[in-house]
């Protein structure tokens, strides 16, 4: 609870006229990651209260969110430096980070639901700060509309679960659910929290109207707030998967909405919207994950997402610099030895995944379809850094990269998985075979697309190319179309 002192007394600080409290409230935010950092392997000083239970995992998602919340206020000291809302902005960060601790610390799902409500209500906030901007304050009404109404149907069902189950504790709602005609109900209202939370289609418009807001906020919303519809789904998996839909539901859109935020990224033409429509490339696939039953995966997709999103939106000359780079082109006689030298490299980096993961699942369930995305993942990098210049040396700097990469995310896989309560990957099926196909060849037309015949590459690759352009446009008011409409 200590925590919870910290950032409380930084958020005082900051409704005060104290000199410097923005630097202060820096300070406390570091102090309290280091603190929940520390409890990680003390277990020992973890108390609860006021609703928070500071289990294991609880404390893992409050360090990630104040390891974020320091790196952006750190990065705001200087962007907002001389502005006169400085203060007022830095307020919002503030309130920010202590009520998405709520959210992800919470138990009471009261606490949880009110939690998400006061985060996404202040998120909407800054992303319309500069009220007079007309397209920043339409991105923020629409963000509210979304993300509130999110909040409230996530409140509606913490209702509905003390109205059936005569409680709002989360660790009693894991033990065990009653059956009554309500759960349904509640299942479906959670889903469609988390599918808004998270920007999934169709709940993604706002995601793309949100490039408007400040790049902290910027950093702020794709780092953590976006990944909590993993966190709805993960804390109450007890209610929506007795629903025998629900999991096909958010592996269909899950997959969707990773294809189409893939897609849609290739063809922006400016940074920022390249970045969100990689965020929602990256949600479909965590929530694709969820569905699949392989939470351990989420959660550990979820961190380094967001700690690799904040860092590109933290760092936007680096990220001007990356987005010039071509994508994966494999041209003439050395195409083929450096697939190849990929590919093996891609088995050997799932090989070492699964000697990390292995408990998660068995070769016939859902887990194959992990194995699958890794080897694919490392396959992909090894063959992009070694494809400019195949020599000896840039292949074993591609190869040990490569492996270090499988193995970095098999152990945080690992440590995840060693936390939460144990999961069952479900059994494969026709869908998810067929996801996997999918995959597999959208990524080898991607490497191979030279050589088709032109009719066929030039015309199918042009017809992607403009639907991909005209469904990624975000809803006009959010859009300057003259210089004059940005005025600050």
């Amino acid at each position: 609870m200590i925590l919870i002192g910290l950032l409380t007394l930084s958020l005082l600080g900051l409704l005060n006229p104290l000199p410097k409290a923005e630097r202060l409230s820096t300070f406390l935010t570091g102090a309290g990651f280091l603190l929940s950092l520390f409890a990680l392997f003390a277990p020992a000083l973890l108390t609860d209260g006021l609703g928070l239970v500071f289990s294991p995992t609880h404390t893992l998602l409050s360090a990630v969110v104040c390891f974020i919340s320091l790196a952006i206020q750190a990065y705001g000291l200087r962007h907002f430096g001389g502005h006169r809302s400085q203060r007022e902005v830095f307020r919002y960060l503030m309130a920010l980070t202590l009520s998405l601790v709520f959210f992800s610390a919470a138990d009471h799902l009261l606490v949880m639901a009110a939690g998400l409500l006061v985060s996404n209500g202040l998120l909407a906030r800054l992303i319309g700060f500069q009220l007079e901007w007309k397209a920043a304050a339409a991105s923020a009404r629409d963000a509210l509309l979304h993300l509130g109404g999110g909040a409230l149907i996530l409140l509606a069902a913490a209702g509905l679960v003390c109205y059936t189950q005569g409680h709002w504790s989360l660790e009693r709602l894991s033990l065990s659910v009653e059956a009554t005609p309500w759960i349904p109900v509640i299942g479906g209202l959670v889903l469609l929290s988390a599918l808004a939370q998270s920007a999934i289609w169709p709940f993604h418009r706002w995601l793309i109207a949100s490039a408007n807001a400040p790049t902290p906020v910027s950093a702020f919303m794709h780092a953590g707030l976006v990944n909590g519809g993993a966190v709805v789904l993960y804390k109450l998996y007890p209610v929506w998967s007795t629903l025998a839909w629900s999991a096909t539901l958010l592996v269909v859109l899950g997959g969707l909405t990773a294809i189409a935020g893939t897609l849609w990224m290739l063809v922006q033409s400016d940074v920022k919207r390249t970045l969100t429509c990689s965020t929602m490339g990256q949600m479909g696939f965590m929530i694709m994950q969820c569905g699949m039953g392989l939470f351990p995966a989420a959660i550990a997709h979820m961190i380094w997402h967001g700690f690799f999103k904040a860092s590109l939106f933290l760092s936007a000359g680096s990220t001007v610099k990356a987005a010039r780079n071509k994508s994966l082109s494999l041209y003439g006689p050395k195409a083929l030895p450096v697939f190849i030298f990929g590919l093996v490299m891609g088995g050997l980096g799932a090989f070492i995944f699964w000697m990390y993961t292995g408990a998660t699942g068995g070769l016939g369930s859902t887990y194959v379809l992990l194995l699958l995305f890794c080897g694919i993942t490392c396959a992909h990098a090894v063959m992009t850094i070694a494809e400019p210049s195949p020599t000896a040396g840039r292949l074993v700097l591609a190869a040990v990269l490569g492996l270090l990469g499988s193995m970095v995310y098999g152990l945080s896989v690992w440590a995840v998985e060693s936390q939460l309560a144990h999961f069952t990957a479900p059994a494969l099926n026709g869908l998810h075979l067929g996801i996997g196909l999918f995959f597999v060849l959208g990524w080898l037309l991607m490497i191979f697309r030279d050589y088709l015949p032109d009719p066929v590459g030039d015309g199918w690759i042009t017809r992607i190319y403009v639907w991909a352009l005209r469904s990624s446009q975000p809803l006009r008011n959010t859009l300057n179309v003259r210089r004059s409409t940005y005025r600050l």
